[in-house]
């Protein structure tokens, strides 16, 4: 309807136009030449007028895919600011003893976002700062991936510390995320797996296979720790070593 306003406008500012320029040029009647410009430049004007007065605006929209993540994060999905796990207390010991802990509860989930990022798959890892870490205390130090005698013995690795860690992720409860519509189907948990200082320097925790959801989110909790302590590790509540979790596309 408004473009049939905008031309029937058009075409009477086009006769007024035609009547003016004759009147000012005492032109009665015109001669075939100079009607067929006023015509041909009257038909230009009307299409012009009709193009400019479209009152339709084309809108477009992108959405990007978003960034492959993992994160520690609570019941509501928020990031934890300062993420910890703790070991089981140990007693001081003439022998070589274990100790156990979980990564991943409630309050301290593991969680991996794959906004469209990665849809042939990704992995999740968990490694400590470097291969020559420990875990450090002011009195004195152990190690994490020493595999002499299954973590009692010091071998040929860079330090002269014992000890190993012990990672497996296979009896752990993984679940979809805040995603309604997302499924757990081709995610497979880690199976267990020891630090080594060289040959295993991290451990895969998660895995996302290529036929697994392209949009979605997981968490996962109850992963199982297990960390052997050396014969006369002296008594002290300030051990501790840091872990991270990292994801990557496949």
């Amino acid at each position: 309807m408004m473009i049939i306003i905008n031309l029937i406008n058009s075409i009477l500012d086009y006769y007024i136009f035609v009547f003016i320029c004759m009147r000012l040029n005492k032109i009665k009647k015109p001669s075939k030449i100079f009607a067929a410009v006023l015509s041909l430049s009257g038909l230009l004007f009307i299409l012009s007028s009709s193009v400019l007065a479209s009152p339709t605006s084309n809108f477009t929209q992108t959405i990007n895919a978003g960034t492959l993540a993992v994160d520690i994060v609570d019941g509501s999905y928020a990031s934890v600011g300062s993420p910890s796990v703790a070991m089981n207390a140990a007693t001081f010991s003439f022998s070589c003893q274990s100790s156990t802990g979980t990564l991943g509860t409630a309050t301290q989930q593991i969680y991996v976002v794959n906004p469209d990022a990665a849809d042939n798959g990704w992995v999740v890892s968990i490694a400590a700062s470097g291969p020559t870490a420990f875990w450090d205390g002011a009195a004195a130090d152990f190690d994490f991936n020493d595999p002499t005698t299954s973590g009692c013995g010091d071998g040929a690795d860079t330090d002269s510390l014992i000890g190993q860690m012990t990672i497996d992720a296979s009896g752990g409860t993984l679940a979809t995320g805040g995603c309604s519509s997302c499924v757990t189907t081709n995610i497979t948990k880690g199976s267990s797996n020891a630090f080594s200082e060289g040959p295993v320097n991290s451990i895969t925790v998660l895995t996302g296979a290529a036929g697994s959801d392209d949009i979605g989110d997981w968490t996962l909790q109850g992963v199982s720790l297990s960390q052997t302590i050396p014969a006369e590790q002296p008594a002290a509540s300030d051990y501790d070593i840091n872990m991270t979790l990292s994801v990557v596309s496949t």
